[in-house]
């Protein structure tokens, strides 16, 4: 928390400053929205702790550059800035319905897999019966077509 000034600077060659109101206050009046807006920032900031933690990294800025460097070494720090645009250019390219269609089965997909899992191996006889339910027949063609498109691209 700030703590208050104790001490006011001496008026520099016997002239006395212009009350802070004075100079202030038009501009003050001009900019109350923004000024509000700043301090409603401000709080939401310090609600959630990031002013804190903002305040707390900027302060040991040094410290914290150098122990990021002496971890990383430069090869892996580009290598994973190159991951990282490759994986940026990749959602880019997705139609945002198909991605939000993966993403949010992915889990129901894994709880299902996880409930069909069983100890013995199963027979083709069995696997040409679930093939033919119609939501284990789409997913076989897409997961296909996903090795298609993989293999597609690696043979380049």
């Amino acid at each position: 928390m700030a703590r208050p000034i104790r001490s006011r600077p001496a008026p520099s060659s016997g002239s006395r400053p212009a009350a802070l109101p004075e100079t202030l206050g038009p501009e003050l009046d001009a900019s109350a929205t923004s000024i509000r807006e700043l301090l409603e920032l401000v709080r939401l900031l310090e609600e959630r702790g990031v002013l804190r933690f903002s305040s707390d990294v900027l302060r040991s800025e040094d410290r914290l550059v150098g122990v990021l460097t002496d971890r990383l070494d430069p090869v892996s720090i580009r290598r994973a800035v190159r991951n990282l645009e490759v994986l940026v250019r990749t959602f880019e390219r997705l139609d945002p319905k198909t991605l939000a269609a993966l993403t949010s089965g992915v889990p129901a997909a894994l709880e299902e897999a996880h409930r069909a899992e069983g100890d013995r191996p199963m027979g083709l006889l069995e696997i040409a019966t679930a093939v033919r339910d119609p939501e284990v027949n789409r997913g076989v063609r897409m997961v296909l077509g996903l090795l298609r498109g993989i293999g597609r691209s690696a043979g380049r």
